[in-house]
């Protein structure tokens, strides 16, 4: 079934929605993990409960990737590290996860792995420290996830 036109979002409103929000966490991973490794679950839950610009005007958006492949080829090794982007204040940020870790965890295990890779990627914001253009409090950012993570039914 096809929406109505009027029902149907614009590309300008599209557009407008998407330069609101200030979280995205993705994933390149290879398609026979997924569900098992759901990036979908993490930015659900960070939308809901962050509002980055609490910690400062550092960082307005942030980008993060789960990497989760057997071998890593030359075409996805620049999504492992993290880039900060002074222009924009945003940064992003790429994380290997254990491949064969993942392979043989269970969910609740493989959702561990991707909480600690995670964290371990906010961890990165502060090799970036000196090219922010305006502060930004990484460690309450890095404090408040751990926070959601806590709880054991936040996914």
């Amino acid at each position: 079934m096809i929406a109505d036109k009027e029902q149907r979002p614009t590309a300008e409103e599209l557009q407008l929605k998407s330069d609101e929000q200030t979280l995205f966490i993705s994933g390149r991973i290879w398609h026979e993990l997924y569900p098992k490794a759901d990036p979908g679950l993490f930015l659900e839950a960070l939308r809901r409960e962050i509002d980055l610009s609490k910690y400062g005007e550092g960082i307005a958006k942030f980008y993060f990737t789960f990497v989760i492949m057997e071998e890593l080829s030359p075409n996805f090794s620049n999504w492992v590290g993290s880039d900060y982007y002074p222009e924009k204040a945003s940064i992003d940020i790429g994380i290997r996860l254990p491949y064969q870790d993942v392979v043989d965890g269970d969910e609740k295990a493989v959702i561990k792995l991707m909480e600690k890779a995670l964290l371990e990627g906010i961890d990165t914001i502060a090799e970036h420290k000196q090219e922010f253009i305006a502060p930004f409090d990484y460690r309450a950012f890095k404090n408040d996830v751990e926070a959601i993570f806590e709880n054991p039914d936040w996914y």
